[in-house]
């Protein structure tokens, strides 16, 4: 049978944009994000750029889809955070999930989002976009904490927020740095703990 027959037009599409996807990613691991065309994404496809832009509006899309999917995972582990907890605990709790993301996702992976943010024609990175989901649900489980006397109150909420997602940063870039060579999940869990302690009230 032809692959893809018997497939509604709605699943050869995706299973297009996944092949599209893939295939980026792999060049964008081992030859440098910069250095991979969408010429050369379609050269390995076999495909035209018209196909390709049916999918795709460049190759920076395909990393920003990347980031918003993360972004989703987020909303979705604080929508159902143990609303008994503290703020402190779920800070906790938000913080492991969306390491475990990150750790399920592989160095590989996190290597080229990470190269793609920095990349020289990159002016405005989605890393640190302060509407992302990390950061809005952090900056608001601060805030709960702090208006219930958990969590410090002489620093802004915003501004403890961006130290605390900045560490995790620093944690997962060496985690890049040394190609996955510790346990991403068991120094975060650590790195949180110390965290806590210095933001606890």
């Amino acid at each position: 049978m032809k692959e893809g027959k018997g497939l509604s037009r709605r699943e050869r599409g995706l299973r297009t944009r996944r092949r599209i996807y893939k295939t980026a990613i792999d060049l964008f691991a081992r030859k440098g994000y910069e250095n991979v065309s969408v010429d050369e994404i379609c050269r390995r496809l076999g495909m035209t750029k018209g196909a390709f832009y049916a999918h795709f509006r460049s190759k920076d899309q395909i990393i920003l889809e990347e980031f918003m999917n993360m972004d989703r995972h987020y909303a979705v582990v604080a929508e159902n955070l143990p609303s008994e907890a503290s703020s402190l605990e779920k800070l906790r709790i938000f913080n492991r999930e969306a390491i475990r993301l990150m750790s399920d996702l592989g160095v590989t992976l996190m290597k080229v989002l990470y190269h793609s943010q920095i990349a020289p024609h990159m002016r405005e990175p989605y890393l640190v976009n302060p509407g992302r989901n990390l950061y809005r649900i952090t900056d608001q489980l601060i805030r709960e904490g702090q208006e219930r006397g958990e969590i410090r109150s002489d620093l802004p909420s915003q501004e403890l927020a961006t130290v605390l997602i900045n560490a995790f940063r620093g944690q997962l870039y060496h985690w890049c740095l040394t190609n996955g060579s510790f346990d991403l999940r068991e120094a975060c869990e650590q790195l949180m703990e110390l965290i806590l302690r210095g933001i606890r009230a």
